[in-house]
């Protein structure tokens, strides 16, 4: 485990703490419209943090992370909730369970790089959160606080404290990230320096990689002739799964289709790997041209899994 991992899961632990606390002291103080507001705060985005932080960690099994984060959130909604009634247990244990979904499937579809800056932003909001407890008991005399000649102080407090704490998250974040990234980052990039991203390959023998957690194709251009038999073969270094589709593309198959393989539809070439596997695919191109190929995972495209085929 990481600092950062270690940071943000202390952050959370501490921030419900201090929001069960805060609801027992304050639970005379609230109406039952506030408790709802804070826990479903609380919930949300316990749920959601978590989420990130563990769709990020254990790409590849969706299932797992977003039960975990679901669990979490749920429990952080209703610890929050359950000392102000009914409604706001059961908004707490909804909004809980809604986040930490969100959380792992955001998490799984983008980079551990990204996930790091978001999980950094959506742990500030989950402090920010505790503020509620400190507004919303008192909205009734806010207005009293104003002729105050130093109340400009807590909003320039609140400021400095919640962006001091975005600053040393980020710090951890850029420094250490998450330890899986950190080793696959070095594994991508020594494969990356040996294969090279964007070589042309001009030969009929054609192996694609895909490096951990880089989202992109290796080479992302290929170059091969018309009218004679090619093979491709995608490499999956990575632990989730991907692909490459390629659509408007005129071939030959030249091998039985797989279970991996699935060509069956006119004028579509798709070639899956499942985690940490290889399959491939022999086919002749029967038209010239550039034809785009890409990752058809949801959010794979987006991240920059996109390459060309350039049929001579």
């Amino acid at each position: 485990m990481s600092l950062f991992v270690f940071f943000v899961v202390l952050t959370l632990m501490i921030s419900t703490f201090l929001a069960v606390i805060l609801t027992v002291k304050l639970k005379k103080r609230l109406t039952n419209m506030q408790g709802m507001i804070i826990a479903m705060m609380m919930g949300m985005n316990v749920g959601l943090t978590s989420g990130v932080l563990l769709g990020a960690l254990y790409q590849g099994d969706l299932y797992y992370s977003t039960i975990l984060s679901m669990s979490i959130g749920s429990l952080a909604g209703l610890a929050c909730g359950g000392r102000l009634g009914i409604l706001p247990t059961l908004e707490g244990f909804m909004s809980g369970l809604m986040g930490g979904m969100m959380g792992a499937m955001l998490g799984e579809m983008i980079t551990t790089e990204q996930s790091g800056v978001m999980v950094n932003i959506l742990l500030t909001l989950t402090i920010s959160s505790l503020l509620l407890f400190l507004i919303l008991p008192n909205t009734q005399s806010n207005e009293n606080d104003i002729n105050n000649k130093r109340w400009f102080l807590k909003p320039i407090l609140t400021f400095v404290f919640l962006s001091s704490f975005l600053l040393i998250g980020n710090h951890l974040e850029k420094n250490l990230a998450f330890s899986k990234s950190d080793s696959s980052t070095g594994e991508s990039h020594s494969n990356h320096g040996s294969q090279g991203e964007s070589t042309d390959i001009e030969a009929q023998q054609i192996t694609v990689n895909v490096h951990p957690s880089s989202f992109s194709y290796s080479p992302s251009k290929i170059i091969v002739k018309k009218n004679q038999a090619v093979t491709i073969t995608l490499v999956n270094h990575d632990s989730l799964e991907h692909d490459i589709e390629i659509k408007g593309i005129s071939i030959q198959m030249n091998s039985d289709a797989n279970e991996s393989v699935d060509s069956h539809d006119q004028g579509v070439l798709h070639l899956h790997a499942t985690a940490n596997s290889q399959t491939e695919l022999t086919f002749t191109p029967l038209q010239a041209g550039v034809y785009k190929f890409y990752c058809s995972i949801p959010g794979h495209a987006e991240n920059g899994m996109v390459g060309e085929l350039v049929v001579n």
